[in-house]
């Protein structure tokens, strides 16, 4: 720095980089330019989001759940036993004791009869069914749940700013007018 800066009030040293920056703005315009529309603390936010659409393990909200739709839309048997968990309970607490209960009702032979085991295949069936509506339900929402996660991160988050002349540019045809005028005698 010389000593010019030191004396020169318009020396970036005596301005903070931004009022520096606006001054430029005012006297030169600001040309075209593409700004992110999201606060400094949503961009984190917006990066999670972006992370959760191309894959398991994110971490964060949306991490978690985009973690969840994945584990819906695997072939894993774990995600599997975990939504079917809750129909074996009750099929094997409910069902099968309320079929025996109504069978063991008719006397010798009836819990070893062809009509308790069509019963219980039937109720068997019903389960296998129920599950699989269950499944299936679970992989559509997960499949939309995910779209919507990939749509919202590819979202458009920037803001359109166009040039703007700044004080000398709009001034220069005036001064130009008038240092034309001076010059031809023209005051």
């Amino acid at each position: 720095m010389g000593f010019f800066d030191y004396i020169n009030p318009f020396s970036k040293k005596h301005f903070s980089r931004g009022l520096w920056d606006k001054a430029g703005d005012f006297l030169g315009g600001t040309p075209e330019r593409t700004e992110s529309n999201l606060l400094p603390e949503q961009v984190p936010l917006h990066e999670q989001l972006q992370r959760s659409a191309m894959g398991p393990g994110a971490g964060g909200a949306y991490g978690s759940a985009a973690d969840y739709y994945y584990g819906n839309l695997s072939n894993d048997p774990e995600a599997f036993n975990q939504f079917a968990a809750p129909e074996m309970r009750r099929f094997n607490e409910q069902i099968i004791p309320g079929l025996s209960e109504e069978f063991a009702g008719m006397g010798s032979g009836g819990l070893s009869s062809s009509g308790f085991r069509n019963a219980a295949v039937g109720a068997g069936t019903d389960l296998s069914e129920r599950l699989g509506a269950i499944r299936a339900q679970l992989r559509e929402n997960a499949a939309s749940g995910l779209t919507n996660i990939g749509q919202q991160g590819l979202q458009d988050r920037k803001v359109y700013r166009p040039a703007t002349p700044g004080f000398l540019q709009a001034a220069a045809p005036g001064i130009g007018k008038a240092l034309t005028g001076f010059a031809t005698g023209g005051f």
